[in-house]
């Protein structure tokens, strides 16, 4: 019932309405994004449109030029050096000539004139010999021409040429080309000029920019329908992340978001349901089993999460008994802070090997240890893995050992005649009972016997053959060759307490 009414509140949850639209992610990115490729796009149709109109112009230039040039070629510039500077009259090859550029205007809608000028002894003062204009004043035969802001006009005589931008003169603002007329020993005598009106220019400038606006106001559109599908497409599986989020929050750890999706929302949402999977079994876990020591009993018991009951079973298992020599003198120098962060550090030091060598941890006792290898889960080689790991934590007191002297700490023992702490270790090999012990309020797991008993005998016996660890025959009788090889045998011995006797060996 709990359950239902915490998934009908979670379902209500929607922790999204606590954020204001401004400030909502997928708003924020469709506005980034947006404002990114609008301003990326006028920058490139700001660089289109100048580009393109240069293109224009240069074209144009070209074809001015050309077309100068042309004209230059199919004239008689001999017989236009006949007639002097100032000569006023439309004579028959004036006529002709005007016919001519005429006739090239009405072929050509953009030229504005064309006209010839010739050079006089002052080198800015020019003189019209013939000059046809489309609509608009034009220049008589004879009639002078100050070249002195043109100076692109007089290097026309010498070879073909054309203005780089439009200039403004008394007969309007022209875009000109021109080109030398030459006579049969090659002196310029004159220049074609050939001139479109700045009405044409900006009318390319009008085209080319209608082009950009259009293109531009195609992008947008697009930009807009992109925007909205992208937002829609983050603002749902994100909308769906925050309310299972939410409902985490709120302790339902039954909320899973299932994304179907291939890209980065699909793998969190995957990532979301395996997240809230695992923190479901955590909590159960500690609900369960907090009153156990060792985590590997609480992961063995998940799958009996409803027959938690107290009692266990017989066993078969190498058992581990380990004490620290003198850990009374010693604790007599330190402070109980610096006891409690010594015995700390070695703990956690022992507790990493025995978990290595899959040993359960069953209990700490001050600075002992009490520890089984076969249970909770079985494991066929547990003497083998006991005894290495009592090999291996002895190894790591002597690196402890190492490092408490580095720090200073081994000074306090040293001075009352211990040179190094050391560890007793007894090991044992039997039947236990395994299981759970205590009331059905508050239990813990434990292994009971004889077996527990003969450990914790070994392991204090270390004190008479002054040795670090023990083992009993039927540990050793566990043991593959490589092991059992290097035990050495201690003899027969009676336990306190126990009527048989034992052999034992150290290793």
């Amino acid at each position: 019932m709990h359950a239902s009414v915490r998934r009908d509140s979670a379902e209500q949850l929607d922790p999204a309405r606590e954020i204001r639209a401004f400030h909502r992610f997928h708003y924020r990115l469709t506005a980034l994004y947006g404002s990114a490729v609008i301003a990326t796009l006028l920058v490139m149709v700001y660089f289109f449109y100048t580009l393109w109109n240069a293109a224009e112009i240069s074209s144009l230039q070209q074809r001015l030029k050309l077309l100068s040039l042309n004209l230059a070629e199919s004239i008689d510039a001999n017989e236009i050096a006949k007639f002097p500077l100032n000569y006023k009259e439309m004579s028959p090859i004036h006529q002709r000539l005007v016919e001519h550029f005429k006739e090239l205007g009405q072929r050509d809608a953009d030229i504005d004139s064309i006209y010839i000028l010739r050079p006089s002894n002052t080198p800015t003062l020019l003189y019209f010999f013939v000059d046809y204009t489309r609509a608009g004043r034009h220049a008589n035969p004879g009639m002078s021409y100050s070249a002195e802001d043109t100076p692109m006009l007089l290097k026309g005589f010498l070879r073909p040429t054309v203005e780089d931008r439009p200039y403004e003169d008394e007969y309007g603002i022209t875009l000109s080309a021109y080109a030398p007329l030459l006579d049969h020993e090659g002196r310029s005598i004159g220049l074609v000029g050939v001139d479109v009106r700045s009405e044409m220019l900006e009318r390319i400038r009008r085209h080319l920019l209608e082009v950009c606006l259009a293109i531009l106001l195609g992008a947008l559109l697009v930009i807009v329908v992109v925007s909205i599908f992208v937002a829609r497409s983050v603002r749902e599986p994100l909308s769906r992340l925050i309310r299972a989020t939410g409902a985490v929050a709120e302790g339902d750890l039954d909320v899973r978001v299932r994304m179907d999706r291939r890209d980065e929302f699909g793998l969190l949402g995957r990532y979301f349901d395996r997240m809230a999977e695992e923190l479901k079994e955590r909590q159960l876990m500690r609900d369960l089993f907090g009153r156990y020591i060792s985590e590997d009993v609480a992961k063995s018991m998940l799958s009996h999460t409803t027959n938690i009951e107290l009692g266990g079973q017989e066993s078969v298992v190498t058992v581990l008994f380990s004490d620290l020599k003198k850990y009374t003198t010693i604790s007599e120098q330190l402070t109980p802070m610096q006891m409690v962060a010594m015995i700390n550090q070695y703990l956690a030091a022992m507790n990493v090997i025995i978990d290595r060598y899959e040993g359960c941890v069953i209990e700490f006792l001050g600075d002992g240890i009490l520890a089984a290898f076969g249970v909770p889960q079985p494991l066929p080689n547990h003497a083998e893995m006991a005894v290495r790991c009592a090999v291996e934590m002895r190894a790591a007191l002597e690196d402890l050992n190492t490092e408490w002297r580095r720090q200073g700490l081994a000074e306090r023992w040293e001075n009352i005649g211990v040179p190094e702490i050391e560890c007793r270790i007894g090991l044992h090999t039997g039947t236990v009972v395994a299981g759970n012990l205590g009331s059905h309020t508050r239990m813990k797991y434990a292994v009971i016997g004889d077996t527990v008993n003969v450990a914790s005998r070994l392991e204090d016996l270390n004190k008479t053959f002054n040795t670090s660890i023990l083992l009993s025959e039927e540990t050793r009788s566990r043991l593959p060759d490589e092991l059992s090889d290097r035990l050495s045998k201690m003899g027969v011995t009676a336990l306190k307490g126990r009527q048989q006797t034992l052999v034992c060996y150290s290793i």
